[in-house]
């Protein structure tokens, strides 16, 4: 028996993966924070991957996951994941909400994003965290407490001021020296 060769993610994405409006995770009326998430994925040297995909998943304001993405998708106000593609500027964007902590049995996850990034040349997606500059609870975070504190900043989100909902801006580095963390999962 042989086996099949590795295959990298892609070029397929933007076809088969990628409907109108999947960058908008919280539409118009849901309560809550209203927030603009974007950013640019880079490689090694700082140029944008202008065809990457990045799925985002996060607890709705009471810091509770949706159970069923096919459901909320389909009519809620309030779906917890996002799909999105790079802009002809190499920039993503989701419009959504700021996340809640999450409550577990005995810990408690500052609000945050998990993101998964999909680009050619990777054999499989890529998995970080998105934290938030000046949230208190980061702290006590334990997920961001086995990350060392050196590296911490490549999972925090910077807020950007403007009129209208608060945008916050992360970029996602591959590789290089200001690589953005990844998980195992």
């Amino acid at each position: 028996m042989q086996r099949t060769a590795s295959q990298t993610v892609g070029p397929f994405f933007l076809d088969a993966l990628i409907h109108a409006g999947d960058e908008n995770i919280a539409k118009a009326g849901t309560s809550g924070e209203a927030m603009i998430l974007e950013g640019s994925v880079l490689d090694a040297e700082g140029t944008q991957v202008n065809d990457a995909v990045l799925e985002l998943f996060q607890a709705d304001t009471a810091g509770q996951y949706a159970l069923d993405n096919q459901q909320a998708r389909s009519g809620a106000l309030f779906s917890g994941f996002g799909r999105a593609t790079m802009d002809a500027s190499g920039k993503f964007r989701f419009n959504t909400l700021y996340p809640g902590a999450v409550r577990g049995a005995n810990t408690v996850q500052a609000p945050h994003f998990d993101l998964m990034v999909f680009a050619r040349g990777l054999l499989k997606p890529l998995v970080t965290r998105i934290y938030f500059e000046d949230d208190r609870s980061n702290a006590a975070d334990p997920v961001l407490a086995l990350v060392p504190a050196h590296r911490r900043m490549t999972l925090v989100a910077s807020r950007d001021t403007m009129a209208g909902p608060s945008v916050w801006r992360f970029d996602v580095h591959l590789q290089g020296k200001h690589e953005t963390v990844f998980f195992d999962f």
